[in-house]
């Protein structure tokens, strides 16, 4: 089995969230800033202290989202691919994309 190529990531959900906490993340210290402008100290450490929460959220759903490693394979004359380790997402022609099953809960 020859890997041509590989591809780690997360799905779809997860990288909506991340980039949804990111967002707020900014903006809530761009009003941060902003309000320290005026001589109301209340607003800057809610907003500073939203800004540590969404960044916080995020960071936690970062570690704990759903990564997948994918690979492209072909194949050698005579060779199969292990269906125990490995799960066939996709084939193109003598291009296999496998992914690796998650080991069985002890």
């Amino acid at each position: 089995m020859d890997v041509l190529y590989t591809e780690t990531g997360f799905d779809a959900v997860s990288r909506v969230f991340f980039v949804l906490g990111f967002i707020l993340t900014i903006v809530a210290w761009f009003l941060a800033m902003l309000w320290s402008l005026s001589a109301d100290s209340k607003g800057v450490v809610t907003f500073i202290v939203a800004a540590v929460f969404f960044g916080c959220m995020t960071w936690v759903a970062h570690e704990a989202a759903d990564t997948y490693t994918r690979h492209e394979v072909t194949l050698r004359p005579g060779h199969v691919i292990d269906a125990t380790k490995y799960e066939i997402v996709e084939q193109r022609g003598k291009i296999y994309v496998i992914e690796e099953r998650e080991a069985p809960a002890e």
